[in-house]
């Protein structure tokens, strides 16, 4: 048997720029804005005094170690609301590189997506500085080598055990990944829980595993929880199980075609056997079912961890494997064994679009369909 991995041969891309949607003039007037976790007003900011340049620092500090944000300079506020405008004066473009070239020499790792962008007014102007998700940080204000974090509309130290865990060398967590996948496959192998067919895998490792504080999941002594499944036909809940909690689920012969394992350190293992169908009735193999029901799988996973405040990044690698194992099924898959990303991937959100896209591509490029 074969285990392949396609190489990309087309020109490499530039690294796409994280944006986010881009406010006018009108959209602050409506007074549907509110001060909080991703938004803060600004009446002014004083960058002649070194006071003014460190609060605008801690704020940028703060919205990046949460994210994504924005700050509005040149807006009066109440009750956290837009009241009025305090325009800007002076040249535009000027002013808001001044305030680019701040941000940008001013906080350690440079946070190299954070935009200024000047809305203009007839008497004036005001900033919108826009900070999109960043997965470098945790950030630092090198003014004061302080951590901040948003929490509600304050600027909060980050907690030593969350700190902790945002220094990890992606390197080491993307081989931490590597060495639980393999274990978690090898126990998978050498038991008799499961069918040894063809099956979508999945492993995951938050960030958050690095955090020594971070409790595990748990359920109430009262109620069970439902958790995210790849077949639809069934209906479990999580159960207890050793060092962690599982979903296994049987299918109308009492196979065990399904687990999802919650590792008490957030390790999260997926395993859904019969992945994807070989259609006799129509003479096909089912790609489209396929990719729809990893997909909405996905989807689940992502809305697990944020049920469960697991925020990202997340090291992911997804997996199509046993595809030889019955020589009538292989034939779809011709003398291939594995389909799988090509390495771990470090992303904000477990359904992140270009992973699954990519994965997806794979598994069609290496059937018979190309």
């Amino acid at each position: 048997m074969i285990t392949i991995t396609t190489t990309d041969t087309s020109p490499k891309q530039e690294r796409r720029r994280a944006t986010i949607v881009a406010l006018s003039i009108a959209d602050i007037t409506q007074g549907q804005l509110q001060e909080g976790q991703d938004l803060d007003f600004k009446r002014e900011v004083n960058l002649d005094k070194p006071e003014g340049k460190t609060r605008l620092l801690d704020d940028v500090v703060a919205f990046l170690n949460r994210g994504p944000a924005r700050l509005i300079v040149g807006v009066e506020e109440k009750g956290g609301r837009f009241d009025s405008f305090r325009p800007l004066q002076g040249d535009p473009d000027k002013t808001a590189l001044r305030y680019q070239m701040i941000i940008q020499d001013g906080i350690t790792p440079a946070p190299v997506d954070v935009q200024v962008v000047p809305l203009h007014l007839p008497e004036g102007f005001v900033l919108d500085i826009q900070i999109p998700r960043h997965t470098s940080g945790p950030f630092m204000n090198r003014v004061t080598g302080g951590y901040l974090v948003r929490s509600g509309a304050r600027n909060l130290p980050i907690d030593p055990g969350v700190l902790r865990s945002r220094f990890v060398d992606e390197v080491s967590w993307m081989a931490r990944l590597n060495d639980f996948n393999a274990d978690e496959d090898a126990g998978i192998a050498a038991g008799d829980k499961l069918v040894k067919r063809q099956a979508f895998r999945v492993a995951i490792l938050p960030r958050e595993h690095f955090d020594q504080q971070r409790e595990a999941f748990a359920q109430d002594d009262r109620v069970r929880y439902p958790g995210p499944i790849f077949h639809e036909h069934s209906d479990p809940w999580f159960k207890a199980t050793e060092d962690g909690h599982e979903i296994y689920s049987k299918d109308m012969r009492s196979q065990g075609i399904e687990r999802l394992f919650v590792r008490d350190d957030w390790f999260v293992h997926a395993y859904a056997g019969f992945a994807i169908q070989q259609l006799s009735g129509e003479g096909r193999l089912g790609l489209y079912e396929f990719n729809e029901a990893v997909q909405r799988y996905l989807k689940e996973l992502a809305a697990f961890f944020t049920d469960q405040s697991i925020d990202g990044p997340f090291a992911v690698t997804l997996s199509l494997m046993g595809l030889a194992e019955d020589e009538h099924f292989g034939g779809w898959f011709k003398g291939i064994s594995t389909v799988r990303t090509l390495r771990p991937r470090l992303i904000e959100a477990v359904d992140d679009p270009e992973l699954v896209g990519e994965f997806l591509r794979r598994v069609r490029q290496a059937s018979v369909y190309g």
